[in-house]
């Protein structure tokens, strides 16, 4: 398509203000050993870590951040050095102490401030060990040891916590296999009290489609289709490569059906999609057609140069803006495509690019 796009490794970057004047939640604390260092803060969005801030470990191994604002919705995050990370969950205006070394780093740590950050430790403090004592693959596979997380997970009075454990990873694979039948049990139990705890947060309709995509997934014949109901979508407004404001609600009003896609141009993944894109742009474009796609690249340059060769709207999510696009549409990863039909209702989500054109069909 125009051009070769650029294949490099892409991260999600989203920055709140670090500043001494500000109501949102924190975490500080020490690392021994480790003066002169860098840390990389990073929050967790239903699949996908993203870079918030760097924190320079100072004289003495402290460190410190405080978010602009507090917390909307209890979040996951986790600092990380040398390629060790401690996570730690966070709500509102929580202020979070974390004390370690340089050398136990990611194993041997306190967490003081609040209860579901120590819940969250002593669940990696029981991963840590069997890893350390058995392997990863055979703490995967333990049942006995996943019931026994569970239930220190949802003894806790907020979700937090079993929501940290089943999107747990051990060795870079999940630990909670969703086409083992036991396993995917334990996911919708996690995934039932969201929804009945906190249905207003984004993450308990992502659980619910996991769940759900994941039984469909496992019966001979069934689509893996996640179906999005019928809703009024939420806007976007970002800038194009020119510099010029686009608006998704106020292009909607237009009565044109719109692809709305969410990606980053550095991906490996980004030339494929965008080809699927074009093919669908040409069918259908003049018979009311738009692509509304807003790019997730930490690199200006990388998003401008591939920007510019796209017939398509193409808007920018910088490492300074909200992220609250992803929060809205609940997209853990991407590239991800949501369909919006002639009367402004977000009517289907599509995880499969080869299936855009079907899809696309059915609102022309």
């Amino acid at each position: 398509m125009k051009k070769a796009l650029y294949a490099a490794a892409a991260a999600l970057a989203m920055t709140a203000a670090s500043c001494s004047h500000t109501d949102g939640w924190q975490v500080s604390g020490t690392v021994a050993d480790a003066d002169g260092s860098r840390m990389a803060l990073e929050g967790y969005n239903n699949g996908l870590w993203y870079v918030i801030d760097s924190l320079d470990v100072r004289d003495g191994g402290k460190f410190d951040y405080r978010a602009a604002e507090p917390a909307p919705y209890p979040e996951i995050m986790r600092i990380s050095l040398d390629g060790r990370s401690i996570y730690f969950p966070v709500d509102s205006i929580d202020h979070v102490t974390i004390a370690t070394t340089a050398a136990g780093f990611g194993t041997s740590y306190t967490v003081e401030g609040s209860d579901d950050a120590d819940r969250v430790r002593r669940i990696d403090s029981i991963i840590n060990a069997s890893v350390a004592s058995r392997g990863a693959a055979a703490t995967r596979t333990d049942e006995q040891l996943k019931r026994s997380l569970l239930t220190v997970a949802l003894d806790a009075p907020t979700v937090m916590a079993s929501y940290y454990l089943v999107n747990k990873s051990v060795d870079g694979k999940p630990l909670f296999d969703l086409s083992d039948r036991n396993d995917l049990r334990y996911f919708g139990a996690v995934a039932q009290r969201f929804h009945t705890e906190r249905a207003d947060d984004p993450r308990a309709a992502y659980l619910e489609q996991v769940f759900m995509n994941a039984q469909r997934a496992s019966r001979p014949g069934t689509t893996t289709e996640i179906e999005v109901p019928e809703t009024a979508l939420f806007d976007i407004v970002r800038q194009d490569e020119r510099g010029t404001k686009h608006s998704l609600a106020e292009l909607a009003k237009k009565g044109g059906v719109i692809v709305l896609s969410f990606t980053a141009y550095g991906a490996e993944t980004s030339p494929a999609y965008n080809v699927a894109l074009n093919t669908i742009y040409e069918k259908y474009h003049t018979a009311g057609l738009e692509i509304y796609q807003i790019s997730f690249d930490a690199d200006e340059t990388t998003w401008k140069q591939t920007a510019g060769n796209l017939p398509w709207i193409t808007v920018w999510n910088s490492t300074t803006d909200s992220k609250q696009p992803l929060i809205d549409y609940n997209v853990g990863a991407v590239p991800q495509t949501f369909i919006i039909d002639r009367s402004g209702s977000l009517v289907a989500r599509v995880t499969d690019p080869s299936r855009l054109d079907a899809e696309v069909s059915k609102v022309m």
